[in-house]
């Protein structure tokens, strides 16, 4: 999702004037009088004045270690994403690119050129297994639905990310904090956030929305 999502918003933040320092982690906020005057990096500290405004994009176990006493949605969930190579791009129904599938392991089935993607959310259960099964777990989904042979799986490249989302929980989502924090010049983003979105590509777009309103408001 590169070319849909980060080349484009890399490239508006540096025709704004904006920069990126890599691997350069936050380690703490330095406050007083309800606002942060001073970030501190692993390479530097970053003052901040009466202008600046700081949106803290971090997962939420990250914000809360910044942020003490920062509530914040408790537990992860999992999400698997198999991506197999075809011989050719895929007979998707219809002709559409994403496919939805119930009765299975697999939940989603994604199309680009001869690449077929699954992904699989609040995968705890099936992120515990090796990737050898994971992937032939969810090639017999994929080819079941595609009518493929079964028999033949292709190159296939897992990805295990455990820690994808906060964990859905009714108790996670009473836990998920608005874009103001206490800090008067600090804001929040997040899928984690009460976006009114579940923590989807979506619910974080609108995440930084709303932080990038709260600022200007401000």
């Amino acid at each position: 999702l590169t070319h849909c999502f980060i080349d484009p918003a890399v490239a508006a933040i540096r025709a704004a004037g904006g920069e990126f320092r890599f691997n350069n982690r936050v380690r703490s906020l330095e406050t007083g009088n309800d606002r942060i005057g001073r970030i501190v990096t692993t390479r530097e500290t970053i003052p901040a004045d009466a202008r600046d405004s700081v949106v803290l994009a971090v997962p939420p176990s990250a914000a809360s270690a910044l942020c003490p006493g920062l509530r914040v949605p408790a537990g992860d969930r999992a999400i698997v994403n198999a991506h197999y190579r075809l011989d050719g791009p895929p007979a998707m129904p219809g002709g559409e690119r994403i496919l939805g599938l119930i009765g299975g392991a697999a939940q989603w089935i994604f199309a680009r050129g001869d690449i077929a993607s699954v992904t699989v959310s609040a995968a705890d259960a099936l992120a515990s297994r090796p990737n050898s099964e994971i992937a032939n777990i969810l090639w017999g989904d994929l080819a079941a639905a595609l009518d493929l042979d079964a028999s033949r799986m292709p190159p296939v490249r897992i990805v295990n990310e455990r820690r994808a989302t906060f964990a859905q929980t009714p108790s996670g989502a009473q836990s998920r904090p608005g874009t103001r924090t206490r800090i008067r010049n600090m804001f929040l983003a997040g899928d984690w956030t009460n976006t009114g979105l579940p923590a989807t590509i979506e619910g974080a777009i609108l995440s930084g929305q709303l932080a990038a309103a709260a600022v200007l408001r401000t």
